[in-house]
């Protein structure tokens, strides 16, 4: 029993490293987003970022890539306490192998517009989200 046990948390350990190598610096990532404006223009966003940081490269094509990074957006709207009245923005990734496994789930990472990101909720959010990411793989 103790033998089975143990090659069960050796199998399930050898996965989650095969599973992480394919994030390992230098591979090669593609970014999925959804199709509204937000989504589009946060993936351009953090496509610059990802080029700036150099930890992957980005690909142009899923076919071209080690993995796939699928960017999450919520958008809330309205006055809040910590916004003046313009929309907030929440990014996420989920890093997710060729065969759309997931790897690694971020959490979801939030900005509302105020004086301090120049009333930019989504670039702010695309910097934390970032942020997020080289504390993890750094």
């Amino acid at each position: 029993m103790k033998k089975i046990i143990l090659l069960i948390f050796l199998l399930q350990s050898a996965i989650g490293f095969a599973q992480e190598a394919s994030l390992k610096r230098g591979n090669s990532v593609y970014i999925e987003a959804p199709k509204s404006d937000i989504g589009k223009s946060a993936a351009g966003e953090l496509q610059a970022a990802l080029r700036d940081w150099d930890y992957w490269k980005v690909a142009s094509s899923k076919k071209d890539a080690d993995f796939i990074l699928k960017l999450d957006t919520k958008i809330s709207g309205g006055v809040t306490w910590t916004s003046w009245g313009g929309k907030s923005v929440a990014l996420s990734a989920s890093m997710r192998d060729k065969n759309d496994g997931e790897i690694w789930q971020s959490e979801y990472y939030k900005a509302s517009p105020n004086g301090s990101n120049g009333f930019n909720s989504q670039s702010a959010a695309v910097k934390k989200l970032v942020r997020g990411l080289k504390k993890k793989f750094n």
